[in-house]
């Protein structure tokens, strides 16, 4: 055998909620407390579709080490059926205090500090073996291993590095979406398989290896696990777009997003650009009424688009010369809600308090030189 497959993924956080979902609907939050679980289970089924050897996971299965006893436990179960289609399974990245726990796995343990070397002896058939990294690989063979000891190349003929992530690399070393070794040395984060909060945006999942001993090439083509996937979309507005459109613009594009059917993506939407204000009674600059609105318009059902936030640009403005009362009205608004924010009394209208509160925000004063501009 002369080409060996192997799926590379990073840390799994297995134990770790999906976050930043506080307002969705019933069904995302149900979709959110197994997001983890099913993106790994979507690992493993990625290594058995692409007819891989190894299936290395570059990282700790939790983040918290009181998660890991219940995490090694969940996942004996799913890991059997890599047994079943000839594929080992590797752990790396994990200190030896916790290799006791992760024996009943039945994978090969990569301690830091440790090499991987796979090769082939025969005819669909591989060999692999651990070796400190300073010594020298087998002739032929694959060394995988994680991150690299000051910096220097791998003693393997051809060799992969494992750089522990949470998100996938960004390179630009690309044909076609597959990622080529440069002096048959490949280095790659493949990042976790399912992100957790709105700050880990873009694809998450892992990497599909394929070293060919024969020729000495390695490539890896990334593969998305996520079940779940946070993003941060523009839209862009031109000059003299009446704020009447915005609700039909973020709908449409929402829509746009809603191709895939295995994976619901969770959108903060930023507007950015040159409005109008057309004197529309349904007009609405408010971020909280236009995430109402978009949010009564989808009916995604468990996959989709599903918009967290919307908010403005900085460099976004409003054209109200034409309509300054409709200026007056919304300045008029958010003031009134700065005032019931801040009230000792919430919102219950008892307060006796009248004007402005001090240092509520520079909302007044941004809404008065609105009005003398407009004025």
């Amino acid at each position: 055998m002369s080409v060996i497959r192997f799926l590379h993924t990073d840390s799994l956080r297995l134990g770790s909620p999906v976050v930043g979902l506080a307002d969705s609907p019933d069904w995302l939050r149900k979709v959110a407390g197994s997001a983890v679980r099913t993106a790994v289970t979507n690992v493993i089924e990625a290594a058995i579709a692409g007819r891989c050897h190894l299936l290395l996971i570059a990282g700790r299965l939790t983040e918290s080490s009181q998660d890991l006893d219940l995490a090694v436990t969940w996942l004996k179960g799913q890991t059997q059926v890599l047994k079943e289609h000839g594929i080992r399974l590797v752990l790396a990245g994990h200190p030896e205090s916790d290799h006791a726990a992760l024996r009943s796995l039945d994978a090969i343990l990569v301690a830091p500090g440790r090499r991987l070397d796979v090769w082939s002896s025969g005819p669909e058939r591989i060999e692999c073996s651990v070796s400190q990294v300073t010594t020298a690989g087998r002739p032929g063979g694959l060394g995988i291993q994680v991150g690299m000891e000051n910096g220097y190349r791998p003693q393997a003929d051809l060799a992969y590095v494992a750089v522990p992530s949470l998100a996938p690399s960004h390179t630009c070393d690309t044909v076609d979406g597959v990622a080529l070794a440069h002096d048959r040395l490949l280095q790659l984060s493949a990042g976790c398989p399912q992100s957790i909060g709105p700050m880990e945006r873009g694809s998450f999942g892992c990497q599909l290896v394929e070293a060919d001993l024969t020729r000495q090439t390695l490539t890896a083509r990334s593969c998305a696990t996520d079940v779940i996937r946070f993003a941060q979309e523009l839209i862009s507005c031109r000059e003299g777009t009446a704020a009447s459109q915005l609700g039909e613009l973020l709908n449409e594009r929402s829509r746009s997003l809603s191709s895939n059917g295995r994976r619901t993506t969770v959108v903060e939407w930023i507007i950015d650009g040159h409005l109008a204000l057309s004197g529309a009674t349904t007009e609405t600059l408010n971020e909280f009424e236009l995430l109402k609105d978009l949010r009564s318009r989808l009916h995604a059902g468990h996959s989709g688009a599903w918009p967290y936030r919307i908010r403005f640009s900085d460099s976004t403005t409003v054209d109200a010369r034409r309509h300054p009362a409709i200026a007056a009205r919304e300045f008029t608004a958010v003031v009134r809600e700065r005032i019931l924010k801040f009230s000792p009394h919430g919102r219950t209208g008892d307060s006796d308090s009248v004007g402005i509160p001090i240092g509520a925000g520079s909302e007044a004063a941004v809404g008065l030189d609105l009005l003398r501009r407009v004025a």
